[in-house]
């Protein structure tokens, strides 16, 4: 595999959700699809919602821009898991994420993973540090907290890596971005 090879962003102005994965995983990298993993659940999430109109698989990434959703990750390069990146990789993240953000303005940020707490919400921003374990305080669902003047909802990473959190734990999280969402709208 091209160590370089990733994945684009999908994002527009004035997304109502912006997606934000860690980085993209080999497989998702190598067909070109975000979420493309054999035991990711996003797109299983994603269907028991309404935040799209009908069933979509992971060959409709590119689409959700149509209803109101994007994707972009923390880091773009592709790895076979996180436990690769390094603190300047997340540095050099954040950054750049702040400038899509600032640029594009999406109204909700959906953080896929509890790991992007942290680099977003660093302990000791003025230090430059990134705590990476989540504090015990960090929960799904919206944060108080917002990223250049986005809310902010912080949900599992759907990998199925991902062993900490079970199915009905990650699609209450994905329900409640849908409420929240709703709530924007109105």
């Amino acid at each position: 595999m091209d160590a370089h090879q990733t994945l684009p962003d999908y994002i527009k102005l004035g997304l109502d959700i912006l997606f934000i994965g860690i980085n993209p995983g080999i497989r998702s990298a190598k067909i070109g699809h975000h979420f493309a993993g054999h035991s990711n659940r996003f797109w299983k999430l994603l269907n028991e919602t309404s935040l799209v109109p009908h069933h979509v698989t992971y060959e409709d990434d590119r689409r959700l821009t149509e209803w109101g959703l994007g994707f972009t990750n923390i880091v773009s390069r592709t790895t076979k898991g996180s436990g690769s990146l390094t603190k300047p990789d997340y540095l050099a993240g954040r950054e750049a994420l702040g400038a899509r953000i600032r640029h594009f303005q999406p109204r909700i940020l959906a953080l896929l993973g509890m790991t992007l707490y942290p680099i977003l919400f660093p302990k000791s921003p003025s230090s430059g540090k990134i705590a990476y374990q989540p504090s015990s305080r960090v929960k799904i669902g919206l944060c108080s907290e917002t990223f250049e003047g986005a809310k902010v909802v912080l949900l599992p990473n759907p990998s199925g890596r991902n062993a900490h959190y079970s199915y009905q734990e990650m699609l209450k999280g994905f329900q409640e971005l849908d409420r929240i969402r709703r709530n924007l709208q109105n």
